[in-house]
């Protein structure tokens, strides 16, 4: 049954909806999808944008967002009774019966289709260690505490007793205290995202819970679908309208980042709603220009890099007064709009996360935009006050005069300069990059266009060139240019530097903010733009595309199109809060991904720690501290002498996830297992021998990796199966082992060991020495840091080995 905050929330969207559609068609918006369009997502908007005020003075609560949205429709009523405008309006208004009917029912199931695939298959990522887990957490925190202050200053007391070994903060909530800043207290934390999209994570988590966060931007997914139909139908009509619809709901990159936890695409939504709007209200101006800057500028409390719309802007205007001087207000008061609204997003950010703004500073990001920003707003003061001299204004009329006078050769450079922007990126980049002998990693970041082409084919951004041809040769919109030059800018900055880590689908997430769907766009419009004078040859044409397009489609999704991905991850975290000790109890853990999640999902006190050694030496101070202490750990077999560990609970994190790949597209869908102890720790007087071998359970596997399917056909399957088995090293680790592996047709299997975490390699994989029966490896510890080891068992599908029994023992 659905609560009575919950009710109120919804009524106010509803209302919202209904009062701006009523003054929208005052105001000269007609068509019902467009309107209804228009005030639902600002409803969205209207709604976050409340919550984000209410997060900043750490206040948040669903009640207060309900009833202050509630206020705000009564506001709107009174704007309504005060201009004398007819509340009555039927939501279907101005709908044309003669009209596309048809093209309106197809765009409706492409919708719900693609509303079906995003929503019925989320990415449950809540692992600390990446920005989909982080955002949940944040999301989290925001709807237990009302905002998001990190502070915790029980690291002070911690860090009395752990010294060095204890982590102040977690990924993405660091420490405020450090040599640079050494006035702010131990145990003063501040996030290093911003707070809009977290703030709908909130909102969704209060109304449906936690399952409902991982389908929030599945919300924005379809918004932003229409945004592109009604952008594109003025261009191209709807038929072609509904074909860039298409490509852009299914593309890989799209597909994947809607169904995460990411920003991406609410700052996606961002940019088309401001486009669309520039779009249409460009000749009717009276203001709606700011405000479709100011829409824009919301993009500063979700991302800090949506500083770079800002030349793009300015792009913009110096394109209208060299061409369109009549329309040089209307750029500059979208300008306006949008730099009103991203100032309040830097202050924002420098007061609540300015430790944050300083790292970004100090590591050259906020440096770059911020230069690339004051250049740009300098040029254009000095263009502008140039432009209202005498000699100005002729100069910029003959510049004018020429371009208009010589269109046809700047048709044709234009075609040129771009074809050769993208030959060089598809075909000499490449081998430049190739001859420098680069690591994978640098060649991605070389490479951005080459990987991009991974998720929209060649062909596409080919025909794009055309789209440029109609935008800025041939219709005569210059609202349309915002679009244009939005994705052009974009496109380019992050082709030329992804700043992200290469691996994909993690690297899409870049281009899905706008370059995608706006080659996509491009692509189709220069399509159906084609200048062939026979429909018949046209069609044919088109119809070939769309079908290439879609076996590209078809071998790009098939990995990922009907799987949930680490399904069960938010299952088991709801398990945990109810079912881990919370009276008076205090968890560690080395592992970064789960510390978080635990800690503000789960809503137990983690922490973490670097080493499990140097812990629980010291562990009986926190017992004797009163607090009921908790170590979670890898080992199944953990003991030591300082301290009793029993037993009381095990957490088991599984699910289905693409291999990580770099410069490839992610071809196998592997099943990743995590199993953990949960120990609760007790003061003993005695000490623990270090034990010259050990038996290891072979049932009792901490970490476990199986090829779940497999695109590949040119490339052999690395492994099938993967099991780690996790081993402390209670006294000191420097020495040589041997690990003796008993079982059946163990001549098929290979085994590798690694170190802390898994971060350190110290045995290859390789085969063992022995026969089908018994098998061993010997592996030396050379850093007296090791704090762990883990044993990996790797086999085939087609050999499965088989694991009886392990031993672990020291080479005297």
């Amino acid at each position: 049954m659905i609560s009575l905050v919950n009710f109120l929330f919804f009524l106010g969207i509803i209302l919202n909806v209904y009062f701006i559609s009523v003054i929208l068609h005052k105001k000269g918006l007609p068509q019902p999808l467009s309107r209804n369009l228009v005030s639902f997502s600002l409803s969205i908007l209207l709604a976050g944008s409340i919550a984000l005020l209410l997060v900043s003075f750490e206040s948040y609560k669903i009640l207060s967002v309900a009833l202050i949205q509630l206020l705000v429709s009564g506001s709107f009523v009174g704007y309504i009774f005060f201009h004398k405008i007819d509340l009555r309006l039927n939501p279907i208004s101005g709908w044309d019966k003669s009209g596309n009917l048809f093209t309106n029912v197809i765009l409706a199931l492409l919708l719900l289709s693609a509303g079906a695939m995003y929503s019925l298959f989320p990415i449950e990522y809540i692992k600390g260690d990446r920005d989909h887990g982080v955002y949940i957490v944040f999301g989290s925190n925001i709807q237990k505490t009302g905002g998001l202050n990190f502070n915790d200053f029980r690291y002070q007391d911690l860090t009395q007793i752990l010294g060095d070994n204890i982590i102040q903060g977690y990924p993405s909530i660091h420490s405020d205290h450090s040599p640079l800043d050494p006035s702010a207290p131990i145990g003063s934390l501040s996030p290093r995202f911003y707070p809009l999209f977290p703030t709908y994570l909130a909102l969704s988590a209060d109304l449906f819970g936690l399952d409902a966060m991982f389908r929030v931007n599945s919300i924005f997914g379809v918004l932003s679908l229409v945004f592109i139909f009604l952008i594109a139908k003025k261009w191209i009509g709807p038929w072609g309208a509904l074909v860039a619809v298409f490509f852009c709901a299914f593309n890989p990159a799209q597909l994947w980042n809607v169904r995460t936890t990411l920003s991406e695409p609410l700052g996606q939504l961002l940019i088309l709603f401001s486009s669309y709007l520039a779009l249409y209200f460009f000749r009717k101006d009276k203001g709606w220009m700011v405000f479709a800057g100011g829409i824009l500028g919301l993009s500063s409390f979700n991302r800090v890099d949506s500083l770079i719309y800002f030349p793009a802007i300015v792009i913009f205007v110096g394109y209208l007064l060299f061409l369109r001087r009549k329309s040089l207000r209307k750029g500059l008061n979208f300008l306006l709009g949008y730099s009103a609204i991203s100032i309040l997003g830097v202050l924002y950010g420098y007061i609540n996360s300015k430790p944050y703004m300083i790292d970004l500073w100090e590591g050259n990001q906020l440096l770059k935009l911020t230069l690339f920003c004051v250049f740009s707003s300098i040029l254009l003061f000095v263009i502008l006050s140039f432009s209202n001299l005498e000699i100005g204004k002729k100069t910029i009329e003959s510049i004018k005069n020429t371009i208009l006078r010589k269109r046809t050769i700047f048709r044709i450079l234009s075609f040129t300069l771009f074809f050769v922007l993208i030959a060089f990126g598809h075909s000499i980049q490449p081998v430049i990059s190739n001859a420098e002998g680069i690591n994978d990693i640098l060649y991605f970041k070389k490479n951005g266009f080459l990987f991009f082409l991974l998720y929209v084919p060649l062909g596409l951004v080919l025909f794009g060139i055309g789209g440029y041809d109609l935008l800025l040769f041939k219709k005569k919109s210059s609202g349309s240019l915002v679009f244009l030059f939005l994705g052009s800018l974009l496109s380019f900055v992050y082709f030329y530097d992804p700043s992200i880590n290469a691996d994909h689908f993690w690297a899409s997430r870049r281009w899905v903010l706008f370059p995608v769907p706006f080659a996509c766009i491009m692509g189709v419009i220069g399509l159906y733009s084609l200048p062939i004078k026979k429909q018949t040859i046209k069609s044919a044409l088109i119809v070939v595309i769309i079908a290439g397009y879609i076996y590209h489609l078809y071998n790009r999704d098939r990995l990922i199109f009907f799987e949930r991905m680490l399904s069960g991850y938010s299952e088991e975290f709801e398990r945990l809060s109810i079912s881990l000790p919370s009276e008076k109890a205090i968890y560690f853990t080395k592992k970064e991904d789960l510390a978080s999640p635990l800690r503000y999902l789960s809503g137990r006190d983690t922490y973490l720690i670097h080493k499990t050694r140097p812990f629980l030496e010291k562990a009986n101070q926190l017992i004797q501290s009163g607090w009921n202490v908790y170590l979670i750990d890898e080992d199944f077999n953990l003991e030591d002498g300082p301290v009793t560990l029993e037993k009381v609970d095990k957490i088991s994190l599984e699910g289905n996830f693409p291999v990580d790949t770099i410069n490839r597209y992610p071809d196998t869908l592997i099943y990743r297992g995590i199993f953990l102890q949960v120990y609760k720790l007790g003061v003993s007087s005695a000490s623990i021998q270090n034990k010259k071998s050990i038996f290891i359970d072979p049932s009792q596997f901490t970490y476990k990796l199986k090829t779940v399917r497999s695109e590949r056909k040119s490339q052999p399957i690395v492994y099938e199966e993967l099991k780690g088995y996790d081993h402390y090293i209670p006294k000191d680790p420097i020495g040589r082992f041997r690990a003796e592996f008993e079982g059946e047709i163990l001549d098929q299997a290979t085994f590798s060991v690694t170190a802390n975490q898994s971060t350190s390699l110290i045995f290859p994989e390789s085969p063992g020495i022995g026969d089908s029966k018994k098998m061993s490896i010997e592996f030396s510890v050379e850093n007296s840091e090791t704090d762990d080891v883990q044993i990996r068992f790797h086999t085939k599908k087609d050999r499965q080995a088989v694991l009886k029994s392990l031993q672990l023992s020291r080479i005297p």
